[in-house]
């Protein structure tokens, strides 16, 4: 059973990681179609044989990746296309026009808690997907709260299917001798706080709102120290500069580019922090946190609090009060206690998040739309 993976590029986002997480899981039933250039997932699939097709799309309205769209269906002749993100779904789905006779199924990892929020063009995609929803074999979603969000705005309920992350804990483990590396690389002691955030900047991510809860701690006397990781992140011109400059943050914060080995950052860390107030599905860097041992604090966005459990913490809001407050509760537990969060949150994933046990319900999607006719796009 083979399957074509359309997504927008292959950079080190959470959706393209968790499709490079199930390509890994099954390499010999999956390829991938890329609109844009690959990015720099590309070298790591291919190195596991699978075969990686691009657009080339540089221009949003060029029509050229069209033609590369129908060489890839010529060539891969897969039993079913999985389109990844707004964009890769409503390609997926004209796939149906260029000959593919097989089922279709879109991926949807994104909430949506106000449209206003949105670009206007993704405003634009998100309603047309709504309007062909009912043509795709089935809908992904990888939150349960992305799934009601996205029926709310029309798309079709009876093609809702959520499947959870899942994450290699082979990969993902709990390092004891790691704390000690990371504090000598930041230059701060063994008594200090050490915080994580992992993502690229963009407003939705909430760093300056981070950076301001910060400087509340500070303030109230905490020994707090965090580092922030992503695309973006560390650039001289970012507004996050900015903001940690307004506050008085330097000494507090590190500001580092993305990292192809996050696994070797979050056990180094006392708790992760997830500030976002928007947009996040099933947030991947909670979950790998999680399976490196260590508990996170979230906002109440898509289903992070869900995936926490009791493992975690929850603030009321994304302001920074409230997300200073949920993180002294955090701390307030103590290193021991907060040692034994760690413990369960890595069982926890164990239990729900096992990438074998996510990439099986994966296949078992696709075999059971084969048994079926598939609805065919208009």
């Amino acid at each position: 059973m083979k399957i074509l993976h359309v997504i927008n590029g292959l950079g080190q986002g959470g959706a393209e990681r968790q499709l490079g997480n199930l390509l890994r899981a099954a390499p010999d039933a999956g390829a991938v179609f890329a609109l844009k250039e690959p990015g720099v997932m590309a070298g790591d699939i291919r190195a596991q044989g699978i075969p990686v097709y691009t657009g080339r799309l540089r221009n949003p309205l060029s029509t050229g990746w069209i033609a590369a769209l129908r060489r890839a269906l010529a060539a891969y002749q897969p039993d079913g296309v999985m389109g990844w993100m707004y964009h890769g779904n409503l390609a997926a789905s004209l796939t149906r026009r260029l000959g593919y006779q097989g089922p279709v199924f879109w991926n949807v990892r994104h909430s949506v808690h106000d449209l206003a929020h949105e670009k206007r063009g993704t405003r634009w995609v998100i309603r047309t997907g709504a309007w062909l929803s009912r043509y795709p074999a089935r809908i992904v979603y990888n939150s349960a709260t992305a799934a009601a969000q996205h029926e709310a705005l029309g798309f079709a309920a009876d093609r809702r299917v959520v499947l959870p992350n899942g994450f290699d804990l082979a990969r993902f483990h709990p390092a004891p001798d790691a704390t000690p590396g990371l504090r000598a690389q930041l230059g701060i002691g063994a008594d200090t706080w050490l915080l994580g955030m992992v993502g690229r900047a963009h407003p939705m991510k909430n760093h300056a709102g981070l950076v301001a809860a910060l400087a509340h701690l500070v303030r109230g006397g905490v020994d707090v120290h965090c580092v922030m990781v992503g695309t973006g992140v560390s650039a001289d011109d970012n507004p996050l500069a900015q903001a940690i400059r307004e506050h008085g943050m330097d000494r507090h914060v590190t500001l580092l580019p993305p990292t192809p080995e996050p696994e070797a950052l979050y056990p180094g860390l006392d708790l992760l922090v997830l500030p976002s107030r928007w947009g996040e599905g099933f947030p991947n860097v909670v979950g790998e946190a999680m399976a490196c041992g260590r508990p996170a604090v979230v906002t109440d966005i898509g289903d992070a609090a869900r995936v926490v459990g009791s493992t975690g913490f929850v603030a009321a809001s994304p302001e920074p009060q409230d997300l200073a407050d949920a993180i002294v509760r955090a701390i307030g537990q103590g290193r021991e206690r907060l040692h034994a969060l760690g413990g369960e949150a890595r069982a926890r994933m164990e239990s729900h998040y096992a990438l074998e046990a996510v990439a099986a319900r994966y296949q078992t999607l696709f075999r059971d739309a084969m048994a079926h006719t598939a609805p065919v796009s208009p």
